[in-house]
């Protein structure tokens, strides 16, 4: 089983690791997505499925549909009217500074914008290991400095300490994932605001009509593929035996069934920030 976990930069070979640059940059993201470092386990996969999807990912069509979506799941949250209760307070009890919640409403803004991407990239890999689709892209975007000048830490899930891991393993049992993603992994520093912030999402994932939410996010990510071309991965990777496409038919398909609950989650954690200092307004 090669796609267990999240290979991190200093485990890969060179070329994965500049594999690893392009995502940051096609994505606009300071950090590289977990999907792909789950990926990295199988590096000719990864090879042959980047070399083809990156001038997708980095295209005005991608970044339009990505944009199309973020406002979708937006219009979802606040026609919901849901937050996660109790950030001010688990902030408080972390003796957080106003400029430590602007910070962290930054980091949770940015997860908001990542995640609908993945969702949508998740989808295009999906159609890569069903034969492609016929499309077209025109150039790409030059990225801000949010992915070539910042990094943001994320720590890995086998350095969690007890207490993430315990909750780790719930994020698990309750979703069916086999990795954490990064919007959680990001908070292991603070366990206490790791565990305020699961808990809410997973009485909210509960929430029957958070579930219709979650599902005509996912009709609408499948719509907003269209015209974005995909080869045929299959034919491209003739290394790879029939277990391996197995393994990666698995485990891209759990991201593509989990990513927009959780875009549409993380959206709702971002509308829960309070006023901070006047920059920070919840939609």
């Amino acid at each position: 089983m090669a796609l267990t976990r999240a290979y991190e930069e200093h485990e890969v070979s060179a070329e994965i690791k500049r594999a690893y640059a392009e995502a940051r940059i096609a994505f606009d993201l300071p950090f590289v997505p977990t999907l792909f470092k789950v990926s990295a386990g199988l590096p000719e996969y990864l090879r042959v499925m980047w070399r083809d999807l990156e001038p997708v990912a980095a295209s005005k069509e991608f970044r339009a549909a990505s944009e199309a979506l973020e406002e979708y799941l937006r219009s979802l949250a606040i026609r919901g009217g849901w937050r996660l209760r109790g950030q001010e307070e688990a902030l408080a009890a972390l003796k957080f500074s106003v400029s430590d919640t602007e910070t962290m409403a930054l980091v949770v803004t940015t997860f908001a914008r990542a995640l609908p991407r993945m969702a949508l990239f998740a989808r295009l890999m999906q159609r890569g290991y069903s034969g492609g689709q016929r499309g077209r892209v025109s150039g790409s975007r030059q990225a801000s400095a949010q992915s070539r000048l910042m990094t943001l830490h994320i720590p890995n899930e086998r350095d969690a300490a007890l207490r993430c891991w315990l909750i780790y393993s719930d994020i698990k049992r309750t979703t069916g994932a086999k990795n954490v993603l990064s919007a959680f992994r990001v908070l292991s520093p603070y366990p206490s605001y790791l565990a305020s912030v699961w808990l809410e999402t997973k009485r909210l994932l509960s929430d029957s009509a958070f579930q219709r939410a979650r599902d005509e996010a996912g009709k609408r990510v499948l719509g907003l593929l269209n015209g974005l071309p995909v080869r045929d991965h299959r034919a491209l990777a003739r290394g790879l035996a029939p277990a391996d496409w197995r393994e990666i038919e698995e485990t891209v398909d759990g991201f593509a069934r989990l990513l927009p609950q959780f875009a549409l989650s993380t959206v709702v954690w971002q509308r829960s920030f309070p006023l901070t200092g006047g920059k920070f307004a919840a939609a």
